[in-house]
């Protein structure tokens, strides 16, 4: 389980950050372009769309770097029982909390495209973002029950 983690959470980091490169690309022609008064129609609709794949990609191997915000100080003062306590509550509320978000993205985006919405310069649909941030948080919930099996199988 932890080798297809690692890989998982490297494969979407890494889209992540060739999206990041493509949409600077994007945005940096949009402004040359905008020089000659012919801006790319649409980029601001193409970078908003990207930048939320990118957020979520990144997700896991944030998580999996412990690159987040965390109260140490805190958990720190503990006794080390009470710290593994705290630990798998927070996991699997974690794990809970990104489960069901991830189900509401699903349902969100079949009702995208049951209303058939999309943008209004280039008529992208909203479905396919909304996928992957749904991807994205189911990935992230695995990863947060991984999290906790891993440090109690330290324990």
């Amino acid at each position: 389980m932890r080798k297809f983690i690692y890989t998982l959470s490297a494969i979407m980091s890494a889209c992540a950050g060739v999206i990041l490169v493509f949409m600077a690309a994007l945005t940096f022609a949009d402004i040359v372009m905008r020089l000659f008064w012919a801006p790319i129609p649409g980029v601001y609709e193409v970078v908003a769309f990207l930048g939320v794949a990118v957020a979520g990609f990144v997700l896991p191997r944030s998580s999996l770097m412990k690159a987040h915000v965390g109260v140490d100080f805190v958990v720190e003062r503990v006794s080390p029982r009470a710290r593994m306590i705290t630990l798998i509550v927070t996991r699997i509320l974690v794990a809970a909390f990104f489960l069901i978000t991830a189900w509401y993205f699903v349902d969100m985006a079949e009702s995208f495209i049951a209303a058939k919405n999309v943008t209004m310069t280039l008529r992208l649909p909203f479905y396919p973002v909304v996928f992957v941030m749904a991807f994205s948080f189911l990935v992230e919930a695995i990863v947060a029950v991984y999290q906790m099996l891993e440090r109690e199988e330290k324990e």
